[in-house]
């Protein structure tokens, strides 16, 4: 009775902190804690859930694969699988995850995921780490286009654990999380117990940072907006301030489908100043100045 209790105040919270798209939801299921009990909540929410599960071909994978399918059947919801393969490369984290979002980006209904605040935390460390502007210290963002969405950014890993502890679910622990060769392991099992012996509120704190940077990068996008145009004179970067320019240079560089970073952006500024007639951008792209405008080709 009292598990029974427990497992409904925890329900009850966590509805009220959980931010489901409209229509019908595709729970990405892996196997573990966080996103059983995000396919438990979206049941518990009235919602109509299907569920996926991404099979790696990793040595785990046969364990998560037969957690995702018991947790289906727990539930009474039917279990979609896909195989990726991950191919060669150095970064075998950085491969899984591209893999998958291919997977989730081809999925017809909203998809969910289940990123917990603490996982916002980790990406936030894991990004001043690596050197970011304002957008990277938010952590995760509630939603990635086309269609992913991240709707338990506000409810803690523990949570998660418990509730689908108390729920009976059998989800099953991924062994690549206590991999220490992966960044954000060692920043999970090392640096952030050290940081919340600091301040036991860290995560709070963190999520009120994130809150307070995620109003003013709003704000900025809405001043930026209101100079975007089909195209870019370079008198329009070079006499806006920057923090508006930089984002303008972001856009363009996102509409040609190439991935900002500040290195690109920072070639970008060195066409619109004059600095250079051209700056090579990625995979045979280049920024070049046409007149006085700045164009990508």
């Amino acid at each position: 009775m009292v598990a029974t209790r427990r497992l409904s105040d925890l329900v009850a919270t966590a509805l009220q902190e959980l931010h489901l798209p409209e229509g019908r939801l595709a729970v990405a299921l892996s196997g573990g804690a966080d996103s059983a009990a995000l396919a438990f909540l979206a049941t518990e929410s009235g919602r109509e859930v299907g569920l996926i599960h991404i099979d790696h071909q990793l040595n785990a994978s046969p364990a998560l694969a037969r957690a995702a399918d018991e947790i289906a059947g727990k539930l009474g919801l039917d279990l979609e699988v896909f195989t990726v393969d991950l191919g060669s490369g150095p970064s075998l984290e950085e491969r899984a995850r591209d893999a998958r979002h291919r997977v989730l980006e081809g999925i017809e209904s909203a998809v969910v995921t289940g990123h917990t605040r603490d996982d916002s935390v980790e990406t936030m460390l894991i990004n001043l780490i690596r050197g970011t502007g304002a957008r990277g210290l938010i952590g995760i963002p509630r939603f990635r286009p086309p269609n992913v969405h991240r709707p338990m950014l506000a409810i803690t890993r523990g949570e998660t654990r418990e509730m689908a502890t108390l729920a009976g679910l059998p989800f099953v622990d991924d062994p690549m999380n206590e991999d220490m060769s992966l960044t954000r392991n060692r920043i999970r099992l090392l640096i952030l117990p050290l940081l919340r012996e600091l301040n036991p509120q860290l995560d709070s704190a963190m999520a009120r940072t994130a809150g307070t940077l995620a109003s003013d990068i709003d704000f900025l996008d809405q001043l930026a907006a209101r100079h975007q145009t089909a195209q870019l004179p370079t008198s329009l970067v070079v006499t806006l301030p920057k923090a508006l320019a930089n984002r303008l240079l972001h856009e363009a560089l996102v509409t040609a489908a190439i991935a900002p970073t500040a290195d690109r952006i920072a070639r970008m500024w060195s066409v619109a100043s004059g600095d250079s007639q051209r700056q090579d951008l990625a995979e045979g792209r280049s920024v070049v100045r046409r007149g006085a405008l700045l164009a990508i080709e």
